[in-house]
């Protein structure tokens, strides 16, 4: 059986090429980059050189750029970090209610800290209000934190705009950004976005998992999470995973001349994606951003459970997803959708498609006649059940 892997939100299969390198990495290249001599060096030129690979996407320099295990350590990296570092005896720090949970529930962790923590809304598309985002901003505001590109909608904020917003209120309050979703698929200029901090992982771009970045501003101060050896400037002690930098600088190196086009192709594929639903499907709703990601698509279907849906489709080849992989376990799995205001039935029917590189049209052909079919006969049987 074929299998249409429409789940690349939650990762991507790695590329064949960054595999290989990775493996050169473990057998040739495994040195440790805090070693005096020549193999340590070797493996310390290795980390050098994806550093600044990163800083020439992000448009910032290579020291400003320090490895993690992933996004959820990146993010936690930075907003402890920086409450950790705290000079007022009270502070503020925002967010949106659309975060990953990496950054929710560390702003949840600070209620009642003496931190007065600011949870803004979105609208239907998931985007923030920018006066309401003016309007929460203060003098003691040390943190903001927006997620670029929403990984359950796809939805991508203005973050040239947010910054403006912030630094005219405060220059001082750092601005951060989960850009898990957005690195290396919606270009990102630090610089004129004025964003002190990024966070970034490999495995969404054909990289490895276990393996991420952030980027943080020259001269804003936080207190490392792991202390230790002093490594990574002393900001993230520990010897550092030489094989997945690799990894990750071969995923970059393999999409930095093509991710601008891929865009358009991922957008024709999403618009025939929808295209086809429309025609075979009635009752369902699209949901985020229309100008959002193009690589992810959010769609919710009236008397459907999509749960069940995801299992049916997947028994025929297609792989997707009811949200984001790391809200599974979580009691409110669809707070999203919550926040966006989608209730009822259609909140219970949601699925996330997300494309790649790897899908063609005649995969999007198959996977939504698949859905379709799924579709109907899954309202038929709660048709029949209604009657019972």
């Amino acid at each position: 059986m074929k299998e249409i892997y429409l789940d690349n939100a939650a990762t991507t299969r790695v590329n064949p090429q960054v595999a290989e390198r990775m493996m050169d990495a473990f057998s040739n290249n495994y040195g440790n980059p805090s070693s005096l001599h020549r193999i340590g060096m070797r493996a310390e030129q290795t980390v050098k050189e994806v550093r600044e690979r990163i800083a020439k996407t992000l448009n910032c320099q290579s020291e400003e750029i320090y490895f993690t295990s992933g996004g959820t350590e990146g993010n936690n990296m930075i907003i402890k970090g920086i409450v950790e570092n705290k000079q007022r005896n009270r502070s503020r720090i925002i967010t949106t209610s659309i975060e990953h949970p990496s950054v929710l529930d560390v702003f949840a962790f600070y209620e009642g800290h003496h931190i007065d923590v600011v949870v803004l809304g979105v609208d239907d598309k998931g985007l923030i209000d920018m006066d309401e985002l003016k309007a929460a901003m203060d003098m003691d505001t040390i943190l903001v934190s927006v997620m670029g590109v929403n990984n359950e909608l796809g939805t991508i904020q203005d973050l040239r705009a947010i910054g403006k917003v912030i630094k005219t209120v405060n220059p001082k309050c750092v601005f951060h950004t989960d850009f898990v979703q957005g690195f290396m698929k919606i270009p990102v200029d630090v610089a004129e976005c004025q964003l002190d901090a990024l966070t970034l992982c490999g495995h969404k771009i054909f990289g490895p998992k276990g393996i991420g970045a952030v980027y943080i501003k020259k001269g804003i101060a936080l207190k490392p999470l792991m202390r230790g050896g002093g490594q990574e400037k002393n900001m993230r002690s520990g010897t550092e995973n030489v094989p997945g930098i690799v990894g990750l600088g071969e995923a970059i190196a393999l999409r930095q001349n093509t991710y601008r086009e891929e865009i358009t192709t991922m957008r024709k594929l999403r618009e025939r994606f929808i295209a086809g639903l429309e025609a075979t499907v009635e009752d369902f709703k699209i949901n985020g951003d229309p100008n959002g990601s193009p690589y992810i698509l959010n769609l919710s279907f009236n008397r459907v459970r999509g749960e069940v849906l995801l299992h049916s489709i997947e028994g025929e080849g297609v792989y997707v997803s009811t949200g984001s992989a790391c809200s599974s376990h979580k009691k409110e799995k669809q707070y999203v959708l919550k926040a966006i205001g989608l209730l009822g039935e259609y909140k219970e029917g949601t699925i996330r498609i997300s494309f790649s590189k790897d899908i063609t049209e005649g995969d999007v052909d198959e996977a939504v006649a698949i859905i379709a079919k799924a579709v109907a006969g899954l309202r038929l049987l709660v048709k029949v059940r209604r009657r019972k």
